[in-house]
């Protein structure tokens, strides 16, 4: 059995961490927010979020059938310009090679109707491809609270998407100034709900009454 590779520690201080693909596949603003700004607010989904992370990076194994496990393994891109760190990869047997990385990426909640969760596996992939000189054809979403696993080929499609993701989080990250809300019901589930106001600036009017009021002495 081959021993496990030796990953080179993530080297680009300056990257931003690969999970803000998804914060920007959830919310432009939210993003901004959070990587420009500065702006954290803890509700109860981030609490829970980050103690499941921390949860699974404690973990210690017992490697079965060959498989060997890796948790909390630094991660880098330098053709995305990202960072971050796994939950965990497997590294599965191979006859004809070195065993190949199988990224896991751990969330709490069940599967969503936009693929924000798919882009940030992916991008592990690609950290994995190019920091092992390795194909990572495939990866798995583990749901903690339904305790299912769900398996995500890196389609074609889906790594140009990384890509795209990967070039626009960049391009916002460059401007100074933040992306209008766009109002949709999961704002309400948003631990920046009250701060982003969305209801408020997306409403353009009530945004200038408002406004008015504000300064408009009685």
């Amino acid at each position: 059995m081959n021993p496990l590779p030796v990953v080179p520690t993530a080297d680009g201080g300056d990257y931003p961490p690969l999970s803000a693909l998804n914060d920007l596949l959830f919310c432009a603003r939210r993003c901004f927010l959070h990587r420009v700004e500065s702006v954290w607010v803890e509700n109860v989904h981030t609490t829970s979020g980050t103690l499941d992370h921390h949860r699974v990076h404690a973990t210690r194994d017992v490697d079965v059938s060959g498989t060997r496990l890796a948790r909390a393994l630094p991660l880098v891109s330098h053709k995305l310009r990202i960072v971050g760190v796994s939950d965990l990869v497997e590294f599965r047997p191979n006859p004809n090679g070195p065993d190949f990385p199988f990224p896991v990426e751990y969330k709490r909640g069940k599967r969503r109707k936009w693929d924000n969760d798919d882009v940030q596996l992916c991008a592990q992939a690609i950290c994995l491809e190019e920091m092992l000189g390795v194909v990572v054809p495939a990866g798995a979403i583990f749901h903690v609270k339904s305790k299912h696993r769900r398996d995500v080929i890196f389609t074609a499609a889906l790594r140009k998407k990384t890509e795209d993701t990967a070039t626009r989080l960049h391009a916002l990250l460059a401007t100074r100034t933040a992306p209008p809300p766009v109002l949709h019901p999961k704002c309400k589930q948003c631990s920046l709900y009250r701060v982003c106001m969305p209801e408020l600036l997306a409403a353009p009017a009530a945004y200038r009454k408002a406004a008015a009021k504000l300064f408009k002495p009685e």
